[in-house]
């Protein structure tokens, strides 16, 4: 028995069966192809700056601290000279926000602009003709809008505001005055200044022969402004580069030329070409100074004019010793 259990063959072990697999999720046939993520973007290094482009750069960093010093002690000097004449500055400021907050300071405001506005009816108007845009570089021609802004607000502080308009106001031009804020709604709502795209024989058609063009090239000298009379001042900023582009405009056009009269007041040791915003201030103050050439010049110039002040006579006798000249110092404290 023993042997005939050793002889019998040992059972096969039970084969292992794997399990079946386990179904793949359904995917709908409309659904999108999986989008891999996208590799992070390599860092860009900023351009290295040209020698020339970091000077300039340098150059303007150091102007606008400069500016904002330069803000920061007339600031400083303002609250002396208030606190000196022993206002509250702190109530003043409460009153002020609270005229804000209820509007009344507004309201105010254009009571004392429509006041104002009453005599420019009867009073000499100004043009800013802004034709010459093609003429200029991107750069004159952010500079000249941003000399149109200079008009506007010089008109609103004058004591004797005039009516201010501006034909050819079209393109890049346009562009930079809709970037300011209240433009052109604010500025139309007190009827104070207009503007159109059509040229300036256009938009003045019906008063074409009342239009005086205001250029240095001009023979005629400006002797006194008559109030019948819409002054033309070319909006165009060109540094110089421009020869008579102005006097042949007006030529062009068929109407009478003048400029101011500069030489018989001031020796300029600069350029007679004055910026938009000048001319402009320099006709106000005219009528602000009661009819004085002088004044109104000597307010208005800048100090890197370097005026001189004429005594006597007209400029050209400087070199035969009749007229006493002031420096430009002088003529600044003179009429203070």
């Amino acid at each position: 028995a023993a042997a005939a259990a050793a002889s019998t063959p040992a059972p096969a072990p039970a084969a292992v069966i794997d399990p079946a697999p386990a179904p793949a999720a359904a995917v709908p046939a409309s659904a999108p192809a999986p989008v891999p993520a996208p590799a992070p973007a390599a860092a860009v290094d900023p351009p290295k700056l040209s020698k020339k482009a970091t000077k300039k750069k340098r150059r303007y960093e150091k102007a606008m601290e400069i500016k904002r010093r330069r803000k920061e002690q007339e600031r400083e000097q303002k609250r002396a000279r208030a606190l000196a004449a022993g206002r509250d500055l702190d109530e003043e400021r409460r009153i002020q926000k609270q005229n804000e907050e209820s509007g009344e300071g507004r309201r105010r405001r254009e009571e004392k602009w429509l006041a104002k506005m009453e005599g420019a009816k009867s009073r000499f108007r100004i043009a800013v003709d802004c034709g010459f845009e093609k003429d200029m570089t991107k750069k004159e021609i952010n500079s000249l809008a941003q000399q149109l802004r200079y008009c506007y607000a010089a008109n609103k502080r004058s004591k004797n505001p005039c009516y201010f308009t501006v034909p050819s106001l079209s393109g890049l031009t346009r562009e930079h005055c809709d970037n300011v804020c209240g433009f052109p709604e604010q500025w139309q709502k007190t009827k104070a200044f207009d503007f159109s795209d059509k040229p300036l024989e256009e938009m003045h058609a019906h008063v074409k022969d009342k239009l005086v063009y205001l250029t240095s090239d001009s023979d005629n000298t400006l002797e006194h402004l008559d109030d019948s009379k819409i002054y033309v001042i070319g909006g165009i900023v060109d540094r110089n580069r421009l020869k008579c582009a102005t006097l042949n405009r007006a030529k062009e056009l068929g109407i009478a030329t003048a400029k101011l009269p500069i030489s018989q007041h001031l020796k300029l040791f600069s350029t007679k070409v004055l910026t938009t915003n000048h001319v402009f201030e320099i006709l106000l103050k005219y009528r602000e100074n009661n009819n004085d050439w002088k004044q109104a010049l000597v307010d208005v110039l800048p100090k890197r004019k370097d005026i001189k002040e004429i005594d006597g006579g007209k400029a050209n006798d400087e070199e035969e010793g009749s007229d006493t000249i002031k420096s430009g110092e002088e003529v600044q404290k003179a009429h203070r």
